[in-house]
């Protein structure tokens, strides 16, 4: 799946026009998506990297960022864009920290995974890290976009609903505990099933009623399903978004549903019935969200 999000990302990047504006935004935070990590770990390049010379300017702290070591201490081709972007020379590889690769996948694009011994808290971002604003979530800044390579998927789902049957699901009650309820419900009533297995295809975006019927579907398929729930239970769409995420300490492509309740993210995960405060990252890095609002790349 992580090749998909790549070309869907870059394809992305490729169909939008941003403005000035947008590239500084852009240029002053790094978006390294981590998604060239999975190809490199799982093709065995771990090679060792070279120093800067001796009196080399540097166009990013010496300390390790997110992105460099995930990469193993290689700038990501979107940091290279990013120096490209704001006229900076492309910077040298650091060295990579011990026990800072990734866990290679074994299992399923949502699977849970061993946490690789690594200590993120030691390391500082990159160039220029914005804080985020106040509609921005899991650490990121969101800029809208008008096209993304999920499209067709998104446009076939995003008007999912369900009956009136199912209105009890969230317990009537109104805000975080409507949330918390959803997300435990789908959570015990959804097997997580790869789509290869369900529907015989490398990836497919199912509808909340083709979930519910199957009792079994993916990630992006329990989330969505989440979304058609909160719906019914009177979230308004463009408080919900559908955010495809890089799983940092799994190794994993992810979806993940984010609710703005009561002037608050919220992170709704099919690994966890504990509802997760969606203004930090909580080791993901966003990649794409799409709501009825409008679809968004994020950046750092």
């Amino acid at each position: 799946m992580h090749r998909r999000i790549l070309a869907a990302t870059i394809a992305t990047l490729a169909a939008t026009a941003l403005p000035a504006a947008a590239h500084a935004a852009v240029a002053l935070g790094t978006m390294p998506l981590a998604l060239a990590a999975a190809a490199s770990f799982e093709q065995g390049q771990c090679a060792a990297l070279a120093q800067p010379a001796a009196g080399e300017a540097r166009a990013v702290p010496a300390a390790l960022s997110k992105s460099a070591a995930i990469l193993g201490g290689q700038p990501s081709a979107l940091e290279l864009m990013r120096q490209q972007q704001a006229g900076l020379a492309p910077s040298a590889a650091v060295p990579a920290l011990p026990g800072t690769g990734l866990v290679p996948r074994s299992g399923g694009e949502c699977a849970m995974f061993v946490r690789p011994e690594v200590d993120f808290a030691t390391m500082r971002p990159g160039l220029g890290v914005r804080v985020p604003g106040a509609d921005d979530f899991l650490g990121s800044r969101r800029l809208a976009v008008r096209k993304t390579g999920f499209d067709a998927q998104w446009n076939r789902v995003r008007h999912g609903s369900l009956g009136a049957g199912l209105a009890g699901v969230s317990g009537g009650h109104p805000g975080q505990a409507a949330i918390a309820a959803v997300n435990s419900w789908a959570n015990a009533k959804i097997r997580y099933v790869e789509d290869r297995q369900l529907y015989g295809q490398a990836d497919y975006w199912a509808d909340a009623r083709t979930t519910l019927k199957r009792r079994a579907g993916d990630c992006e398929d329990i989330a969505l399903l989440k979304m058609a729930l909160l719906a019914g239970a009177g979230v308004r769409g463009e408080d919900m978004y559908l955010t495809i995420a890089r799983d940092l300490a799994r190794g994993a492509d992810h979806a993940l549903l984010v609710v703005r309740s009561e002037g608050r993210f919220w992170l709704l995960d099919n690994n966890t019935d504990r509802l997760l405060d969606a203004s930090e990252a909580n080791d993901y890095r966003p990649i794409l969200s799409y709501s009825s609002g409008g679809k968004w790349l994020h950046g750092y």
